[in-house]
């Protein structure tokens, strides 16, 4: 019977062991992959660092036309002659730049945007792929695992042609990746200091101001209830109104940024622990636009 108990206490502490050993090695293999993602991520800003820094060329001179001091003729009465009007000399169209992240966009045809929220760890690619909108909900953008996943675009929006709203969803991370720092907007004086986001895509770059500031959930299908996840255009003006006033009256606070019929807007969501299924929503609306993108090389 003792030898029976030794043999079995001894097995016991081979399997706790070798459990260990696995246990080590999972985490081990996961902060190798998290490793390899975060340089990854670092080698894309660093290549779109790379753009901006570049020394721009001089600037051209904007023709200008003088203006005479008096041009004015006399008839044979006296009287002034209309005096000629000087055609002004329209202003130059900007030339297309370098988009800073044309080689993120060509690394990963699944890009669809880069998001970036300044002063705030926020700077990531954004995925689109409604072959399979959890494609990259476990996996980095080289497309291995990666605990943290990507930023991902709602396979109901669209960038190109640009829906009214775009969803975007990103996990919770406790170490502040991805949407990590995104409840930090519960604080009013979070958002002062953090109410810009800009969304890079292939053509141009797309600036928003926060507009609202919200606690919400994923709804049964039968809740008659507002649900922030369904709103992607707004073809009417009583569509936009429902998303609108439901989303001022469920803001934490005013932010004193107001929008009508026609506007555009940029939703992040994130989970949240305050429900079952919660979700922490940050919705901003477009400010800006410029076409200023060249095409890729």
């Amino acid at each position: 019977m003792r030898k029976n108990t030794r043999t079995l206490f001894i097995t016991l502490i081979a399997v706790g062991i070798c459990c260990l050993a696995t246990a080590g090695g999972i985490l081990l293999y996961r902060h190798q992959m998290d490793r390899q993602a975060q340089e990854t991520l670092e080698a894309l800003r660093a290549s779109a660092e790379s753009y901006t820094q570049q020394a721009p060329g001089d600037p051209k001179e904007i023709p200008t036309t003088d203006t005479p001091t008096d041009t004015s003729e006399q008839d044979t009465s006296g009287e002034a002659l209309p005096q000629e009007v000087p055609t002004p000399t329209p202003l130059p169209t900007p030339e297309p730049v370098e988009n800073p992240y044309q080689d993120s966009f060509l690394a990963n045809e699944d890009m669809a945007a880069w998001l970036v929220v300044p002063g705030t760890k926020m700077d990531y690619p954004v995925m689109w792929t409604p072959r399979d909108e959890n494609y990259y909900l476990r996996r980095g953008f080289d497309g291995k695992s990666n605990q943290n996943g990507c930023l991902i675009l709602d396979t109901d929006s669209c960038v190109d042609p640009m829906t009214t709203n775009l969803i975007i969803h990103g996990h919770n991370m406790k170490s502040g990746a991805m949407f990590g720092e995104l409840d930090k907007y519960q604080e009013e004086s979070y958002f002062q200091e953090h109410r810009e986001m800009m969304l890079h895509t292939e053509d141009g770059l797309h600036t928003y101001e926060v507009i609202a500031v919200f606690p919400s959930q994923v709804y049964k299908k039968t809740d008659q209830v507002f649900k922030f996840y369904q709103f992607f255009q707004a073809d009417t003006q009583e569509e936009f109104d429902y998303f609108y006033d439901n989303i001022k009256e469920l803001s934490l606070y005013d932010t004193e940024v107001t929008a009508e019929f026609g506007d555009r807007f940029l939703t992040l969501s994130t989970c949240s622990y305050h429900v079952d299924r919660g979700r922490f929503v940050v919705v901003a609306k477009e400010t800006g636009y410029e076409d200023i993108y060249a095409p890729f090389r």
